[in-house]
């Protein structure tokens, strides 16, 4: 009887056995089938093209514009200076500004210590001359260019007689004593971003 309920023992546990063999060799079999099935999948991107050029005075720059100013006088003609922003691309761009240091005369203003609208504050409003800055258009549509400009205004009568006396005797100060001809220089970052 022990042998029998051996003999029975070995059966099933040779059933389970080649069960579990055959289970296995279809999970594998089917796992290498899709493994081996080759997924075939093409994407096409197309990228935009993206080019903003500054231009002054016929010369290409970078985003970063040095203004200058080399005789400020009261009663001056407006002074006028531009930057050309051509956008070249497939994308709509807009046009922002920073202004990152002034020098007037001999006196530095740098964003380390004012922000850029404090200096565009200061040069418009704490002189009497004003130094002011306008984009013509700030989006530029592909194709399209725009301008960034300074303007430097000092009419003969600012309403201050002591400040225009004060004012232009340092700019004739400066001019006679100094080695640099320029008596204004305005540091300009022009920042142009993709529209939405």
């Amino acid at each position: 009887m022990k042998e029998s309920n051996h003999k029975k023992l070995k059966k099933r546990v040779r059933r389970r056995t080649v069960v579990f063999l055959i289970l296995t060799m279809i999970g594998n079999a089917f796992a290498w089938f899709i493994y081996s099935n080759k997924v075939s999948m093409q994407m096409n991107v197309g990228v935009k093209s993206w080019r903003i050029t500054f231009e002054q005075n016929g010369q290409t720059l970078t985003n970063n514009v040095v203004f200058t100013i080399n005789d400020i006088y009261p009663g001056m003609t407006t002074y006028t200076d531009r930057v050309e922003i051509k956008n070249s691309g497939e994308m709509t761009a807009s046009v922002t500004y920073e202004i990152t240091s002034v020098r007037i005369f001999d006196t530095t203003y740098t964003n380390s210590t004012y922000t850029s609208a404090q200096l565009e504050s200061k040069l418009a409003n704490d002189y009497p001359f004003a130094i002011t800055f306008a984009v013509d258009d700030a989006t530029i549509g592909t194709t399209d260019a725009t301008n960034f400009r300074m303007y430097v205004n000092w009419p003969f009568e600012s309403g201050d007689d002591s400040l225009d006396t004060y004012w232009g005797k340092r700019a004739y100060d400066y001019e006679n004593t100094s080695a640099n001809s320029d008596e204004i220089e305005v540091h300009v970052k022009i920042v142009a971003t993709q529209s939405n």
